[in-house]
C-alpha cells in the first residue's frame, strides 16, 4: 500500500548486492583517481607584494620552524656552469642533426 509514510530518501549511489565493498572501494578509487587529476594541474601562485618581500626574507619554515638550507655560492656557480653546458650540447646537437644528418646516423651504429 503506497503512502507518504513509506516514503525512503534512497541514494542514487546505494548499492546493496553481495560485492559492495568491492564495488564502494571501486567508487572510492575512482573519486580519488579524479581529486589526484584536480590536484595535479599547475597552477599560478597567488601571492600579495608584501607577502612575496616576506617569503624572499624567510629563513626558516613557518611549520616546523628548521632553517632553509641554502647552498653555498660556489655550488650556485657550479650548477649555472653546468646548466650552460647542458644548453650548449643540446643547442650542438639541434645544429648536428639539421646540418649534417648522416653524422647523427653513424652515431647511432656505434
Amino acid at each position: 500500500m503506497d503512502s507518504p509514510l513509506n516514503y525512503k530518501i534512497v541514494s542514487h549511489n546505494l548499492y546493496r548486492g553481495s560485492d559492495a565493498l568491492e564495488r564502494f572501494v571501486l567508487k572510492i578509487e575512482e573519486e580519488l583517481l579524479a581529486i589526484q587529476e584536480d590536484l595535479s594541474a599547475p597552477a599560478e601562485m597567488i601571492i600579495a607584494p608584501g607577502d612575496l618581500k616576506a617569503y624572499n626574507k624567510a629563513t626558516e619554515c613557518w611549520i616546523c620552524k628548521k632553517p632553509f638550507l641554502k647552498p653555498a655560492p660556489e655550488v650556485v656557480q657550479k650548477l649555472e656552469e653546468a646548466k650552460y653546458n647542458l644548453l650548449e650540447i643540446k643547442e650542438w646537437e639541434s645544429c648536428i642533426k639539421k646540418e649534417h644528418p648522416e653524422k647523427k646516423e653513424a652515431q647511432k651504429t656505434y
